[in-house]
Order: structure tokens, then sequence, then C-alpha cells
């Protein structure tokens, strides 16, 4: 084993990949379109209903680099089917298929492991076969997904030994899997858990990888375990500690519907919990299929009350521009008239933000700091400041920016909150974006371990007054020179970022893992240089200025069509 043994104690690592043989069924054909709209092509396979795969146990006299190398190709398929690891588990001895913990950590490898092939002599009763892999990710035992800044490269070592027949099997190998990020989507399916928000009206989205022929059972788990720690105190939650499967599946029944039996724990809650309850595992489990969740503790149906229609992150209005020093309304790739007049006279605007609904609208302008120009009376400064941060404006109607290391709010009563977050302190603020529902902020900063991006669990007090940040997770970790972020889907954000070339390009991040692509953040052709970028949680509109002031509008992938030249700003509500 080569591995420097710092790097392997704190990267767990096992063994996958390589070829798999695949056998695909076609249910259905498809025509291709010969006219029609332009669609976006970045459609994800994954209804692995479709494919079968066909494990393929040792081969008799097999030497030891062939086990290795027919182990990696079957346990691969394992998160997808039982009957893989099945044929897996004839490849190790029985002690090390029984101390194999598969699930403690995932590694996403940019391509399959290297086999560095091992002269044995004939006589020999154990030897060691090395492979060599490049890490993009890694996925810990709850599912939680973590994007590489920069791939690196270790070697595994797998232990055989001779049994008394001749065969060789493996002996010795690390816990966990790997699999190339072309297979990581399929094998694990990404899941989307929902908690409410302490109000009780919004969902807040954490995305989740589970293996595929358990996800829903495992996605079930985790709700009743509760929020991560990052949103615990941004999040709540109405089931019981201690409620826990009263058996270890979570089924669909011949009829569509999601069963699930908790233990005894669960009737502690009131009937109306347990609606939300149900409403929190049909968010989480149905998947827009139109299931319905039917709650038991054990074999006993639970009673709830009423229903718990708490929305999605989703953004409210359209966005407005700037330009000519006046104050626009994008609407498709058009410019329009504001419901209502704003007026911009004698203000230099080089940043602007929008409420919910249009209201607030504030605008950061070059000498008098952040300035709301909305409403009946004359422009009002909210704050004053040198080098602040563009604006982003939350449900309550607070007004988040940024001086240095140090977040600044103003509320909708006037009062301006300075919150002072720890893991800030040796840092500068670049960009500041409240999600829709209020319950996370993404923030770009700049330190000296370089630009990065996080985002935290937003901490309100009974007034939902912010009074602090969470402990943050890192975004977008392989994306360069980040200068801005903002939400683009619920758990998707869209990073001003530059190319390994030095170009300037959007991204997409995700919070937990971009679904496809193996999870990791990808770039968005399309628009050259782009100097601000701004999208619309729920639609997956997005729009984009580039260095020469002219406004595009996202319509697939690749494609941004024109909608004006000579704009200055562009925004969202949000």
């Amino acid at each position: 084993m080569t591995a420097d043994p710092a790097r392997r104690r704190s990267r767990a690592a096992a063994a996958l990949v390589s070829a798999v043989l695949v056998l695909v069924v076609t249910v259905a054909c498809a025509r291709i379109p010969t006219n029609g709209p332009v669609r976006d092509g970045d459609t994800q396979l994954e209804n692995l209903s479709e494919i079968g795969y066909i494990p393929a146990g040792p081969t008799a006299g097999a030497n030891p680099d062939q086990i290795v190398s027919g182990f990696l190709s079957v346990a691969q398929l394992g998160p997808t089917s039982n009957t893989s690891y099945s044929v897996a588990q004839e490849y190790l001895t029985a002690p090390a298929w029984e101390g194999w913990d598969r699930y403690s950590r995932v590694l996403v490898l940019a391509e399959d492991p290297q086999l560095d092939p091992v002269d044995v002599p004939e006589d020999a009763t154990e030897t060691t076969v090395t492979a060599s892999v490049r890490v993009v990710a890694t996925l810990d035992e709850r599912g939680m997904y973590t994007e590489e800044a920069t791939p690196y490269t270790f070697d595994v070592a797998f232990g055989l030994t001779r049994k008394p027949g001749g065969e060789w099997r493996i002996s010795q190998l690390d816990d966990g899997l790997m699999l190339p990020s072309a297979f990581f989507s399929q094998a694990f399916h990404t899941t989307t858990l929902y908690f409410p928000t302490p109000d009780l009206t919004w969902w807040v989205p954490d995305v989740r990888w589970f293996p595929r022929q358990t996800w829903r059972t495992d996605a079930t788990s985790e709700i009743l375990a509760g929020p991560p720690e990052w949103l615990q105190d941004s999040t709540t939650t109405v089931i019981p500690e201690g409620t826990s499967l009263a058996i270890d599946a979570v089924t669909v029944t011949d009829d569509g519907s999601i069963d699930v039996s908790l233990t005894s724990t669960i009737t502690q809650a009131s009937a109306e919990d347990r609606a939300l309850a149900v409403a929190q595992l049909q968010a989480t489990l149905a998947e827009g299929e139109g299931r319905t969740v039917v709650l038991s503790e054990g074999n006993t149906p639970l009673t709830t009350t009423g229903t718990s229609a708490l929305s999605v992150p989703r953004t409210t209005g359209d966005a407005l521009a700037v330009t000519d020093g006046r104050l626009q309304r994008v609407v498709g790739r058009e410019l329009t008239e504001p419901k209502q007049p704003v007026s911009l006279a004698g203000l230099d605007p080089t940043a602007l933000a929008v409420g919910p609904g249009d209201d607030p609208v504030v605008v950061r302008d070059r000498s008098q700091g952040i300035v709301r120009v909305s409403g009946d009376d004359a422009p009002s400064v909210l704050m004053t400041g040198k080098d602040l941060v563009p604006p982003s404006i939350d449900r309550f109607g607070a007004v988040w920016t940024a001086q240095g290391s140090k977040l600044r709010v103003a509320l909708a009563s006037g009062q301006v909150r300075t919150l002072d977050v720890d893991w800030l302190s040796s840092r500068t603020v670049r960009s500041v974006r409240v999600s829709p529902e209020g319950a996370r902020v993404a923030i770009v900063s700049s330190g000296p371990s370089g630009r990065l991006v996080h985002v935290a669990g937003v901490v309100r007090d009974a007034e939902n007054v912010p009074t602090g940040l969470s402990a943050p997770v890192q975004v977008g970790a392989s994306v360069r020179q980040v200068s801005q972020a903002t939400w683009q889907d619920e758990a998707t954000l869209a990073l001003l970022g530059k190319e390994s070339d030095g170009d300037g390009a959007v991204f997409l991040a995700g919070v937990g893992g971009l679904a496809g692509q193996g999870g990791l953040s990808r770039a968005l052709a399309g628009v050259t240089d782009p100097s601000w970028v701004t999208g619309s949680v729920g639609t997956g509109a997005m729009l984009a200025i580039d260095d020469g002031g002219t406004l595009y509008s996202r319509q697939s992938s690749a494609l941004w069509s024109m909608v004006a030249d000579d704009v200055d700003l562009v925004a969202y509500p949000g």
C-alpha cells in the first residue's frame, strides 16, 4: 500500500468500479422530433427498473488481478440489487464479507481504478493487488455528499488468499464503496428530505443520496432522525424523539401507496402533528408521482387531523432590471414598465434587490449605501458604509448585506442588526443570498484558503429576527474564483466563476450534490464572460448580464436568448 497513512485514515477507501455488463431492456420507443421548440437536453436517467444488470461470479482458475477486477465490476451494482451483492460475496472470503461495512463511506471517482498488475509465484498462498483511484467527491454513511475542491489520488490495497482448492479470494479490503462519477447517479438515488420551518409554513430541502434499492427506507430513517446539524436551528420536527421504523422497510403497495410502519413512540404525537409528519414523508417519498403515504403504528393505521399544505421554496414575482436609469420589469424576453413607478432620480445604483411581490425594492447606491426606493415615501437610506456587498431580501422583508466579515441586516422595523459569525471572522464576504423560505443563506467569501461558497442555516428568534448562522456546508468546491452565488432551484446555486482557461462562466452547484453528473458542479454554456446572474426558484428561469451590458435569458442547458442591450442591473426577488 503506497497511500499516505494520514490521508488513508481521514478518507476511508474501498473497492469498486471497473467495466460493467449491462443489459438494456427497451420498454418504449421514442421518435426523434423534427420540429417544435428547442428543449433542454439535461435529462438524467432515473428509472432503473428499465435496466437489467447481469453480475458474473468468479471464474475457475482466475488470477488475483481478475478476482479484484471482477469484484469491482460486480460490487458497484450492489446499491441497485441484492443479487449483485450476493454475487460480490463470492469474490470474498467469509470473514472478509462479514467484516465489510460497504456504506461507511462512498468515494466518487473521476474514472475507473487502475490496477497495478502483480506477478504471483505458483506456490504463493497470499498476495496483494493495488489499485490507483482519483477521488472527486465523498458520501458519508448518512448520505451527505461533499465535492472535492481538487481531485486527489491514492492507492487502495486488496489482500488475497489462495483457498485449499486453489482458487484466489479477497481476504482483506477497506470498508466502503467506490464508484465512477458516470455510474454514481445510477447506483445512488438523489433524494430531497423536507423539514418544516419553525413557523410551519415552508419546507426546507435537504439533499441526500441513498442506495437505489433501499432509498425510501433510508430516507424515512433520516426523516425520523431529524434535521442535520447545520439545519437543526433553522427547522423543526413534530415527530417524537425515539420514533423509528417498526420494520426495516418502507414499501410501495399494489395500489401505489407508500406504507410507513413506525414504533409506538409515534402515538405521542397529536393527530395534527401526525398529519404534518405524513405530509413531510409524502413530500420526501412520493417525488411527484401522486403516491399517498399511509402511516401506521405496527400494523394499526394511525388517524390524522386535517392536512398540512406547506410550500416548497419558490421565488414570488418577476425580475426587475435597471436600464438607462430606469427600473423595468422583465417579462419573458421583454422589458416592460413596473406595476408601481419607482424613481431612481439622484441615485447611482450599483446593485439591485427585490422582495417578494416587489416589496421592498432596494439599490446599493455608489455614495449612500443601501437605499430603499419603493413605497409612497421618498427613497430612504437603510444602511451606510463602504464596500457593502449587493443586498438580498428575505421573505420577512429584511435586507441582508455584508461589510468585511460582518453580516448586516436591516429589519422591516428599521433596526439594523450585525451578525457576528465565527467561521467568517478571518474572511471577507463577497456575496450574500437568502433562500426563498428564509431558512438558509448562501455566502461567497475570500480568505487565506481562497474563494469559498458556503450555505448555512439562518437562526431566528421568536419574532423571526435573524440572530446568527449555523456551521455551514461547503458547496461547489471545484468551481474556481467564485464571485457571486444565487439560488437557481430549491437546493441548487448558480455561481459566477472561472473556467480552467480563465474565462468567466455560470456554473450550477448542488447543496448536497447536483442531480445527475455524479453530483458534481458543472458549467453552463451560452453566455460569454457573464458579470451577473440571477435565478427564479421553482421555475428554472435564469437571467445573466455579460460584460457588454447585454441581458440574456436561459432557454435550455446551452441556449441563452438576448433580451435587451445596455442593461446595468437585474434581480429576481430574493
